[in-house]
């Protein structure tokens, strides 16, 4: 892995404090290009996935081959999460990482195509659905990809949520909703899909959007109400006990993940 002076790669563990918990993360800096020094209120936090199955089918995880895909795509988040958990710090939190790009937030307006000043963003190493990564990769390579390797893990969500528990300690403008807690799907949709529909939001420890409670409306599908929330049909279904493929009907109450 290359070095740039003080965001070279580190091999040292560093210990932060999330409430009474101690979040280990280990510092994989970025090179300096790869971000900027910040300006802004942080308020929000963005999730990703990311891998180098286009590449790698069977070894999509390798922890050079996607720092080498920052650098050489010159992208950035500031957090990676592991298979396994581990948590890694590729940019400061004082820095702006080059992880949303272009886009427009609900409610957000003076926010597009400036969210990355604002936020945090947080990937990790997992692969979405055969359709979701049409874009990078044919289906008969999507194919080779072990079952294992699709999805996320629960060590991942646990992690997530810890880590996420340390960020909003540090920036209290971050509210723990799902308006501030956002998916890049959400930011840029038709343009990205992470984290995809096999991430399952309620798994999240964050409080739902719009009061919790959505009543369903003439012409409504689980599928559009699921794109209002920035959430999943997977999630919006398991969270209120229904099969996803049977028609909504009006006044039906759903609660939003």
């Amino acid at each position: 892995m290359p070095e740039s002076g003080q965001y070279a790669v580190q091999d040292r563990f560093t210990q932060m404090k999330a409430n009474t918990r101690t979040v280990p993360i280990q510092d994989l800096y970025l090179p300096a290009q790869n971000s900027k020094q910040r300006a802004g209120k942080v308020t929000h936090v963005m999730v990703h996935f990311i891998s180098n199955a286009a590449e790698k089918p069977q070894n999509p995880y390798d922890l050079n081959d996607v720092y080498q895909l920052f650098v050489k795509t010159k992208v950035s988040a500031h957090y990676m999460i592991g298979r396994n958990g581990e948590i890694y710090r590729l940019v400061s939190e004082d820095r702006v990482a080059y992880h949303a790009g272009q886009g427009n937030l609900p409610g957000f307006p003076e926010y597009r195509n400036h969210l990355n000043e604002h936020s945090i963003g947080i990937e990790l190493l997992a692969i979405g659905t055969s359709d979701e990564m049409q874009s990078m990769m044919p289906l008969a390579k999507y194919g080779t990809i072990a079952q294992t390797n699709i999805g996320f893990t629960d060590a991942q969500y646990r992690s997530l949520n810890r880590l996420l528990n340390a960020i909003l300690s540090r920036h209290p403008a971050i509210q723990r909703d799902r308006k501030h807690i956002v998916g890049h799907n959400e930011y840029a949709p038709g343009r990205k899909k992470d984290p995809g529909k096999l991430f399952d939001w309620s798994r999240v420890q964050v409080s739902p959007a719009a009061g919790g409670i959505h009543t369903v409306q003439k012409g409504e599908s689980l599928w559009l109400i699921a794109r209002k929330y920035g959430t999943s049909v997977q999630s919006l279904a398991k969270w209120n006990r229904i099969d996803p493929n049977v028609d909504l009907y009006v006044g039906q109450q759903l609660k939003i993940p």
